[in-house]
């Protein structure tokens, strides 16, 4: 069984974002790939800003650690020019509340359809790490339902969710896959390697990124552990993805950087 670094605030992101850009002398928005490279240093795990585990004297992360940085100001985004930041500062709260809602509701969906189909134990074990639903019985489904709503009692959920939007050429990079054994403050550990991160891309290919650091402490996972988690990080952002793209149907917004 492969050890594998554990990740702590001040580890790096490093990815290739595509951005819709109007580039002069171009009439028309064209997509523009644009390096992202910043550290991990806010949503260290769930609980944040409270910090009570360290590696190598540093805070540990757990999946969802994030970080800005700036993309090279090569072109203009496609944000209508005549939508003002907080106009889309406001959408973006009342689109990420809705988004949060529905990414239950079909999750919940979706675990109830695959629970219908013929199964074995491996597969409902990925469908309850993507969606998040246990559909081994009915008493186990609704119980999970209904934890998939505890985020929204939290306090820190709010605070995340009303950060302002990081306008372009601002970007944001996290972790994405950490270890399905071993969590810290109720989050998965957070692992340093290629592709087991993400940064904002109007393409949602996840994880698109790598998460760079050094550390001496170490979580032993098998390969196909981790080739499991980086699979349910995918269907997950396919799953935002789809969600995010009918929302912002509905609400006419423009796209920009989509780092919040």
């Amino acid at each position: 069984m492969p050890n594998w670094p554990v990740a702590s605030m001040g580890t790096m992101i490093v990815g290739l974002d595509v951005h819709a850009l109007v580039v002069p002398p171009a009439p028309a928005p064209i997509p523009v790939p644009l390096p992202h490279a910043g550290p991990i240093f806010l949503w260290s795990t769930p609980t944040f800003p409270a910090i009570n585990v360290f590696v190598n004297s540093t805070p540990a992360c757990s999946v969802g650690a994030l970080g800005y940085s700036v993309h090279p100001p090569v072109g203009v985004p496609v944000n209508p020019p005549n939508t003002t930041y907080w106009t889309r500062y406001l959408t973006n709260v009342a689109m990420g509340l809705t988004l949060m809602g529905l990414t239950i509701f079909a999750n919940m969906a979706i675990a109830a359809i695959a629970s219908l189909l013929p199964s074995n134990k491996a597969s409902e074990a990925f469908v309850k790490d993507v969606t998040g639903i246990d559909t081994s019985d009915t008493m186990a489904f609704l119980n999970t339902a209904m934890a998939s709503f505890a985020a929204l009692t939290q306090w820190q959920t709010w605070v995340k969710l009303l950060m302002p939007p990081l306008p372009f050429p601002g970007s944001q990079g996290s972790v994405a896959v950490g270890s399905p054994t071993v969590s810290v403050n109720g989050g998965a550990l957070a692992f340093i390697g290629p592709l087991l991160g993400t940064s904002c891309s109007d393409i949602p290919v996840v994880p698109n990124a790598h998460v760079l650091g050094f550390t001496n402490v170490t979580v032993g996972v098998s390969f196909s552990a981790m080739v499991r988690a980086i699979a349910v990080s995918t269907a997950q952002a396919g799953v935002q993805a789809g969600l995010k793209a009918g929302v912002e149907k509905m609400t006419q917004g423009g796209k920009g950087c989509g780092c919040k």
